[in-house]
């Protein structure tokens, strides 16, 4: 049996970067919350919950994009209309559907019926993005309360992981 132990892995001289296996976890960038965030209704326009950014080392790989969190809603009317999408450097993810969204950005709608008292929801979402660059990439979460109100408690985390492909 042999070992190989190293300190260092460096490329050519003539390569910027050494190749890694498809598949293979390049690097991971996270964040966290440390304090509650409200969102109030009639709201028409999307608010930021939170953002990471990273800088890809590959440009053919992907960024898997995982976000969760638990927020509660409050709204006494007929229903409550939630919303949560994310963002790329402020403009929307091209390889979604950008249609139900003005082109923005993928989102998700949460619809609860009339709650008079905080609810805890669990919101939890994954993407699949390919930037292709290895220019600084900023991803952001961002929210919007039609109806109702909600609040995310502290605590809510938004992951990047650059996966080579």
């Amino acid at each position: 049996m042999s070992t190989l132990s190293v300190d260092t892995i460096q490329g050519q001289t003539t390569a910027a970067n050494v190749k890694m296996p498809a598949g293979t976890s390049v690097q991971l960038v996270s964040t966290q919350s440390s304090s509650a965030t409200s969102f109030s209704g009639g709201g028409v326009s999307y608010s930021d919950l939170m953002s990471a950014t990273i800088t890809p080392k590959f440009s053919t790989s992907i960024i898997k994009i995982t976000f969760n969190g638990i927020y509660y809603a409050n709204h006494t009317g007929s229903g409550a209309n939630n919303r949560f999408r994310v963002v790329r450097d402020g403009s929307g993810l091209s390889d979604y559907n950008g249609a139900q969204d003005s082109g923005t950005g993928q989102y998700l709608q949460y619809r609860t019926s009339a709650v008079n008292n905080h609810i805890p929801v669990p919101a939890g979402f994954t993407w699949i993005h390919s930037p292709n660059t290895t220019s600084s990439t900023t991803f952001k979460i961002q929210c919007m309360a039609p109806t109702g109100q909600f609040q995310f408690y502290g605590g809510a985390f938004l992951i990047l992981e650059e996966i080579a492909q």
